[in-house]
């Protein structure tokens, strides 16, 4: 869905909209603009996490809250402030219904953890490998999902991480040798390309080759192993060629790049 159409949902099933802009979200409805199946999505979890009760803090918590918040102000410096609001933010703008509700959940947790720290360098140090974390949990849940625009997503999110762990990126290589959607395996080639220096990344891209039908997915292969320098692909590629019927274009590509390998 487009993300403009997301925020417009949104404001939509908030309830910010004049007559004018509702009569716009059930023109778009009704046009197929946007799909009818994914806004019933997003308005009946709208609802669900609607009913949901919200526990009412200890007077105590609150007094700590406030004074927490405002030494927050006080010391930390305004770019960590920025980057930290930003994280639950692109989290938000990044999913799809109906994962929202599992997110909501991390955040919330993320948020309770984060209540609990003052503002020192090593504590914020430590909320931020929380929050990534949390992210890397998030994204391989998403990564098992039947949707297959929840795994593109999960995908992204992994794009935003400094790092990744062994867990991640076993998540991100078996959705390239075995997502079914052409697309979310081409974007998570590009993801894995960001950890090209890591060895299990490296050796994982190689050994996929053999495992692509997808004419698509194997040049996106050959792209990033010239990019990596990846000499070890040479023969995997050459295989390609002698054991499969390939379209005259693909062929052409391989055997140029496996020229640019040896």
């Amino acid at each position: 869905m487009d993300k403009n159409y997301e925020q417009l949902i949104a404001d939509y099933l908030a309830g910010n909209l004049d007559k004018e802009q509702k009569v716009r979200v059930e023109e778009l409805i009704a046009s197929g603009e946007i799909d009818f199946v994914e806004f019933r999505e997003l308005e009946t979890l709208h609802e669900d996490l609607g009913a949901i009760p919200i526990p009412k803090p200890s007077e105590q918590q609150s007094i700590r809250f406030y004074e927490m918040l405002e030494e927050e102000k006080q010391q930390v410096r305004a770019s960590w402030t920025n980057r930290l609001l930003e994280i639950p933010r692109s989290i938000f703008a990044l999913l799809t219904m109906p994962r929202l509700a599992y997110a909501a959940v991390l955040l919330m947790i993320g948020g309770f953890a984060g209540a609990q720290f003052g503002s020192s360098d090593s504590e914020i140090e430590q909320l931020s490998r929380e929050m990534q974390q949390m992210k890397e949990m998030m994204m391989v849940n998403m990564l098992e999902g039947a949707s297959a625009a929840d795994r593109l997503k999960a995908v992204n999110i992994s794009t935003e991480l400094p790092g990744a762990d062994t867990e991640a990126i076993h998540a991100l290589l078996f959705t390239l040798n075995n997502d079914p959607s052409v697309n979310v395996r081409v974007q998570t080639i590009e993801a894995l390309k960001r950890w090209g220096d890591n060895e299990r990344v490296r050796q994982g891209l190689v050994q996929s080759i053999a495992k692509q039908q997808s004419p698509i997915v194997i040049v996106e292969l050959a792209d990033a192993m010239l990019e990596l320098e990846l000499k070890n692909s040479a023969p995997e590629f050459q295989r390609l060629l002698q054991e499969r019927e390939l379209d005259y274009t693909v062929q052409q590509k391989l055997q140029t790049s496996i020229a640019m390998l040896m």
